[in-house]
């Protein structure tokens, strides 16, 4: 080999550059994608799965319905005047506890005073002209006898001669004059007495006024609501306080008419406020009715056998009223089914394996649903949640 003096051998360019590998690297690639699809699939199908769920056992089974509610009370009252008077005073305010014939509010009636004590002024004159009128009687009726007896003995004389006629004129004029006196005077005490009756008709009016202008509760309970103030004028008619008796409270729920054969006053039930987080047991207190004809539903009233902390009326729940305890039944809870193009099925471990069983249901409960064909007792159900078909999996809380 010839090598031109002062030069390396081994930094010849004429040497030739080592070429890639690419045939290599194809070989990783496929490997490493063999071995990423190996592991997933041993991953999915071969690596069991820890999924939630339970052991079907029979268990008794509360058979509930369910429908929306507002709270109602059966026994409330309205608090307002009988005649147009301004507010002088008001003693309560919402949310007040009140006791039956408590004093709530005063009205003011500048003129009331003056006319109750005309009222009384005009039966007390009523009362001396009908004592006055009685005295005039008492002496008519003595001159009226006096008058008979005079005309009598005239006649008695002139009968025997002793007496003239113009005698007898003169004594049956008296006694004429005496009659149509008596019955003067008894015209006196009618009249009398109705100017008395009519004073006494003032003076009831004016008390019954006096009466209205204090404002007392009807019944025991809670102010729910004041919709004037004082010095406001208030109208005949017209509201000013509404008084509710938290005892008489009760959830009016509605429920489908097919329901209805179902229902009976005395079963238990459960009241769920919007947004509380406990609910509240009750019970049927009275079906209605009537049947609306819009949407086929009737009303019913529920008994609380506890109040809220905070309530208010009108204020929505939802109730759930059992009606039969049915068992022991197998039942799964109702988030474990899963609905295929409109059956329903739950997810089964089967030799280890997730499967899905289609299920026939029977009655429902709150949480639970009764399963009538499709699964026996002492398989694990699982909940549905990111399972397929042929997963391997195990119950959580199982050994592997």
């Amino acid at each position: 080999m010839n090598v031109q003096p002062g030069l390396d051998p081994f930094l010849s360019l004429e040497a030739p550059l080592p070429r890639p590998r690419r045939r290599d690297g194809l070989r990783l690639t496929i490997l490493a994608a063999a071995l990423l699809g190996i592991g997933f699939v041993g991953l999915r199908y071969f690596y069991p799965h820890a999924v939630e769920g339970e052991i079907l056992r029979p268990a008794m089974l509360d058979v509930e319905l369910q429908g929306p509610g507002t709270l109602s009370a059966l026994t409330e009252a309205s608090v307002g005047s009988r005649i147009q008077a301004r507010i002088e005073e008001l003693a309560v305010d919402r949310n007040d506890v009140v006791g039956k014939g408590e004093i709530l509010a005063r009205l003011a009636f500048d003129d009331l005073s003056g006319e109750l004590d005309a009222a009384e002024a005009s039966a007390n004159a009523a009362e001396r002209g009908v004592a006055a009128a009685q005295a005039e009687r008492d002496h008519a009726v003595a001159t009226l006898e006096k008058a008979r007896a005079t005309h009598e003995r005239q006649v008695a004389l002139l009968a025997k001669g002793v007496a003239s006629e113009a005698g007898l004129d003169d004594a049956l004029a008296a006694r004429r004059q005496a009659e149509a006196d008596f019955a003067r005077a008894g015209r006196a005490i009618e009249q009398a007495e109705a100017e008395r009756d009519a004073a006494k008709a003032r003076i009831a009016i004016a008390r019954v006024q006096l009466d209205d202008s204090v404002l007392r509760a009807p019944i025991s309970g809670v102010v729910v609501s004041r919709t004037h103030h004082v010095g406001e004028v208030l109208a005949p008619g017209s509201e000013l306080l509404h008084l509710v008796d938290p005892e008489s409270l009760v959830l009016t729920a509605r429920l489908d008419e097919s329901a209805i054969s179902a229902v009976l006053p005395g079963q238990e039930a459960e009241i769920t406020f919007t947004r509380a987080e406990n609910s509240i047991p009750g019970h049927v207190l009275r079906l209605g009715r009537e049947v609306d004809p819009e949407t086929r539903e009737f009303e019913i009233d529920i008994a609380l056998d506890a109040l809220p902390v905070n309530w208010a009326l009108g204020q929505r729940a939802m109730a759930r009223i059992i009606i039969e305890r049915r068992g022991p039944v197998l039942t799964v809870p109702t988030s474990f089914l899963v609905w295929r193009d409109g059956r329903p099925g739950v997810w089964v471990a089967s030799s280890g394996r997730a499967q899905w069983r289609e299920v026939t249901l029977g009655a429902v409960g709150a949480k639970r649903v009764e399963i009538r064909r499709g699964l026996d007792a002492g398989q694990e159900i699982l909940r549905p949640d990111d399972l397929y078909p042929f997963m391997r999996v195990r119950l959580a809380g199982t050994d592997p």
